[in-house]
């Protein structure tokens, strides 16, 4: 790996990415992409992100105070019309298996990494949608590649609270990443009753708008429970990928709890030339799932029942490589993980 490399981070939302990201963005040598798969990329303008960010904002997304707007590092390819970035690009092709062809996402990222080197700068690209694109990512650009996980119960209860409070669509992003999955690997989600019998009622109508559908779906079909069955399933398929494929881990729980953790992972960027302080690291601790009751147990041995069943084909992982870094896991995403591969 050489301190010049294109560096990718797959996350997911509510992950703690957007910390890692500020963190990476402050060395002026580099130029860190924010969300490079983000659906709202399709209506930035030049004037938008060279504008100073809104204090009220970032705190409203609970995200670290900025210097610079999010989407700064786009303004050179909107100015000169060459972003090539496609709405489509956020969700229809979700999961790419490595093989597969992508001529319109691996001109995108190609895009993004050649302007950066173009004006002298290491090219940094932090995802939140690439996870189950990561082992593609790998094959087609090489680079190194991070796996950011954060625990699913924790992401989970900030991904809630974040969408009543913030952001409601949330939910709907995740119903159409999960219909739009099951439309490849129809036995995926069939352990959630109430999502299979509203997708196979939505079979029959398929001219409705999908974000239309998912709201409906959510305001009338499903309960939050059957919601979080629905996220840890694509959590899981999504880590296997990302841990099996990376070239280094960062649990995003250790390193806000554990300072030996947090000394191995900056002597790592280190090495490949790419120094953080991730001294103020804090990720918040959710209370609110109840780790250890017997509906929580039964809702993961249901999701990691489905992932070796029905969900298989989500799935693009080694099981031994994944087994070799659980334990560089926090104990809940260890824990989970290991019920899918195994921890021997």
């Amino acid at each position: 790996m050489l301190s010049k490399d294109p560096i990718f981070i797959h996350a997911w939302w509510r992950s703690g990415s957007t910390y890692i990201w500020s963190k990476l963005r402050e060395n002026e040598s580099r130029r860190c992409y924010f969300e490079p798969l983000n659906e709202r990329i399709v209506d930035l303008n030049v004037t938008a992100v060279e504008a100073s960010p809104k204090i009220d904002d970032t705190r409203n997304l609970r995200h670290p105070d900025l210097q610079k707007h999010y989407f700064a590092e786009y303004a050179e390819l909107l100015r000169s019309g060459s972003l090539h970035y496609s709405p489509g690009l956020a969700y229809q092709r979700y999961l790419l298996l490595p093989g597969q062809a992508d001529d319109q996402l691996r001109n995108y990222l190609d895009g993004l990494i050649s302007s950066a080197s173009a004006a002298k700068r290491r090219a940094i690209l932090c995802f939140c949608r690439s996870q189950m694109r990561s082992a593609w990512m790998k094959q087609t650009f090489g680079g190194i590649h991070v796996a950011q996980i954060r625990n699913p119960a924790d992401q989970w209860a900030s991904f809630k609270s974040f969408q009543l409070e913030i952001r409601p669509n949330f939910a709907v992003d995740m119903i159409i990443i999960a219909l739009k999955l099951r439309n490849l690997h129809p036995h995926a989600f069939v352990h959630i009753e109430p999502f299979e019998r509203f997708a196979q009622d939505l079979a029959k109508r398929p001219s409705l708008p999908t974000e239309l559908i998912a709201k409906y779906f959510i305001s009338h079909f499903v309960s939050q429970r059957d919601c979080f069955d629905v996220f840890l399933v694509i959590w899981i398929a999504s880590a296997l990928q990302a841990v099996a494929c990376c070239d280094f881990l960062l649990d995003i729980d250790l390193l806000t709890t554990d300072l030996d953790y947090r000394t191995t992972i900056s002597r790592w960027f280190d090495s490949i030339g790419c120094s953080v302080d991730f001294s103020d690291c804090s990720s918040p601790i959710s209370s609110e799932l109840h780790l250890h009751s017997p509906l929580f147990e039964r809702t993961i041995e249901d999701a990691a029942n489905a992932i070796r069943s029905g969900a298989s084909s989500l799935v693009v992982t080694d099981p031994k490589v994944v087994k070799k870094r659980l334990p560089s896991l926090s104990p809940l995403s260890k824990r989970i993980l290991s019920l899918v591969v195994g921890d021997e």
